[in-house]
C-alpha cells in the first residue's frame, strides 16, 4: 500500500504536469489568436469544461501527496514529504494570489497580448512548480 500511494502520487502528478505544459505551450497562447468577436463563447466554453480532467486532478495530485504522511514507504523520509507538501501549497498560492485573477479579463472577453500575460506567466510558474514536483516523486520512487 505505501509503495502504490508513492506510485499514485506521482502518476496523478505527472498526469497535472502534462496538463500544465499543454495549458502553458497550446492552450493559452492560442488563445489570442482566437477572433476578438468569437473569444467570449470559446473562453466561456473552455473554462465551462476544464472541471473534472483539471481541477479535479490538482486537488487529487495534491490530496495523495497528503496520503504519503500516513502511506509512505520506509525509505522516504518525512522532510520529503513536507517538501512535496510546500510545493502542492505554492501551486495552490499561485493558482489563487496569481493565475485566477489573471482570468479576469479574458472573462471580460479580452484576449489582448496585455491580458495574456499575467495568465502565461502565472501558468510557467505553476508548470515549475509542478515540474520540480515530479521529479522530486520520481526521484523517491527511483530510490
Amino acid at each position: 500500500m505505501k509503495t502504490w500511494t508513492l506510485v499514485s502520487a506521482l502518476a496523478l502528478n505527472v498526469y497535472l504536469l502534462g496538463v500544465m505544459v499543454m495549458f502553458a505551450t497550446v492552450v493559452y497562447p492560442g488563445l489570442g489568436a482566437v477572433e476578438r468577436g468569437s473569444f467570449p463563447t470559446l473562453y466561456q466554453a473552455f473554462t465551462g469544461r476544464i472541471g473534472a480532467p483539471v481541477v479535479a486532478f490538482e486537488f487529487l495530485a495534491f490530496f495523495i501527496t497528503l496520503a504519503l504522511y500516513a502511506w509512505r514507504p520506509d525509505s522516504v523520509d518525512l522532510g520529503f514529504v513536507h517538501a512535496l507538501v510546500a510545493l502542492g501549497v505554492a501551486y495552490f498560492a499561485i493558482t489563487f494570489a496569481w493565475h485566477l485573477p489573471s482570468h479576469r479579463a479574458l472573462a471580460a472577453g479580452d484576449n489582448s497580448a496585455t491580458a495574456l500575460a499575467p495568465l502565461l506567466s502565472s501558468q510557467y510558474a505553476r508548470t515549475v512548480v509542478q515540474l520540480v514536483k515530479v521529479g522530486l516523486l520520481s526521484w523517491l520512487l527511483a530510490r
